[in-house]
């Protein structure tokens, strides 16, 4: 009896040790469960700095992208870091940031030489793997320009908005006097001439400014001639001004008058043509008489149909060991250079190393003016990218020197040259 009696008890109390342990397990689950839900719904909180701040015209554009990517994402926050790029403020804080180990997640920032503050922290991704996992998304990027922006041979800046320089031109004063569009160097030289004639201020320049000895070397020696800071085979584009001085191309105060009042002449209706970079392009677009191409080759020049342009800034992103927050930062930049963001960016203005969807509102210069950069055979970043500042600024000076007889191009480049060599 007393044996009966223990087995019954032993076997309750097997049978509560098992129950037990099935509620136990059970619970374990239901808390593992809990930890999965818990992690799949937390927030991730990217940090994003940009140069899209202040008086930026691409703000509007970058302020509704965080908005549209946040509503898509429910569980990515977006703290926007972007800070204005005068004044040095976004470099500062950038440096700041690599020194002390606290780069923001996603970047928009300079690429050339200030990649290596961001590639010296080791913190940085290069984009190759991403590209050969996402073979339709490395498509969205002209492959020439992905080129052109490596550093040491990686791809750690993602080109994104870029600036061209071209040729603007008023199409309704050449309806008015019967002139072919300047496509030409000979077209180009009777406009000169016709609107001279016609009291017309025929191109709208302070010699002050680099644009037109940039086109004109460009034209005359050609991308690989161009990369040789002050060669003598410059000469015969920088004597051109002296040309286009005698034939009174220029606006009398052509020394003095700063670039704002120039493009003021143009876009005023007041001169015929005007060499400028696509930042004005969105303020010229409301006038539909306004095109754009590049500079013609001049008489015995190498660079037809290459444009002064470059995609100075690209897409960062911070390696992190966090898997969730990688694959946040990666969808955001891949939201970011997707057709339809990109294609809202470039209504505003630019050029662009992603495909684009075309907006409605979209003007025809600067449709024009994309399109002029993706026909260009070739383009090259502007001459004071690699040479010393002291040496352009005196090349700078001496092109109203040679455009007043005063001095020759060889004088002028050979000044230039020593005072390069000395900075080197």
């Amino acid at each position: 009896m007393r044996k009966k009696v223990a087995s019954k008890t032993t076997a309750l109390v097997l049978i509560f040790v098992v129950f037990a342990a099935l509620m136990a397990a059970c619970g374990g689950s239901k808390q593992e469960e809990n930890g999965a839900s818990e992690s799949k719904t937390k927030e991730i909180t990217l940090r994003v700095a940009t140069s899209f701040a202040g008086s930026d015209p691409w703000v509007p554009a970058w302020t509704e992208a965080i908005k549209q990517f946040q509503e898509e994402n429910k569980g990515i926050k977006i703290t926007d870091e972007s800070t204005p790029v005068n004044q040095e403020a976004l470099r500062t804080k950038v440096k700041a940031d690599a020194a002390t180990g606290n780069l923001a997640d996603v970047m928009f920032y300079f690429n050339g030489s200030e990649t290596a503050i961001l590639t010296e922290s080791k913190e940085i991704v290069s984009w190759e793997d991403e590209f050969a996992k996402d073979p339709d998304w490395a498509k969205q990027f002209n492959s020439g320009i992905i080129e052109k922006v490596k550093y040491e041979g990686k791809l750690y800046s993602l080109p994104y908005i870029g600036f061209y320089e071209g040729l603007f031109w008023n199409k309704e004063l050449f309806d008015q006097y019967q002139l072919e569009a300047p496509t030409t160097y000979d077209a180009f030289i009777k406009a000169i001439d016709t609107f001279a004639a016609n009291n017309i201020v025929p191109f709208a320049t302070s010699l002050t400014t680099p644009y037109l000895q940039e086109a004109l070397v460009l034209s005359q020696v050609g991308p690989e001639g161009q990369q040789k800071a002050y060669d003598p085979s410059w000469a015969p584009a920088l004597a051109i001004f002296k040309e286009l001085n005698d034939k009174k191309a220029f606006p009398k105060d052509a020394l003095t008058l700063d670039d704002e009042k120039a493009q003021s002449l143009f876009a005023g209706g007041k001169a015929g043509m005007m060499f400028n970079g696509s930042w004005t392009a969105a303020g010229l677009s409301t006038n539909p008489a306004f095109q754009i191409t590049p500079f013609p080759l001049v008489p015995g020049g190498k660079g037809e149909n290459m444009i002064v342009s470059g995609f100075g800034s690209g897409w960062y992103m911070k390696k992190n060991t966090d898997q969730a927050k990688y694959d946040a930062a990666l969808a955001f930049v891949k939201f970011m250079t997707s057709p339809e963001t990109a294609g809202k960016f470039a209504a505003i203005g630019g050029t662009y190393a992603v495909d684009t969807q075309q907006s409605s509102s979209t003007a025809q210069l600067l449709i024009d003016g994309n399109k002029m950069v993706s026909e260009a055979k070739d383009f090259v970043m502007p001459i004071d990218s690699y040479v010393s500042r002291e040496s352009y600024t005196e090349f700078l000076k001496g092109i109203a020197y040679v455009s007043a007889g005063r001095k020759t191009a060889e004088e002028i480049l050979d000044e230039a040259t020593k005072l390069n060599n000395r900075n080197k």
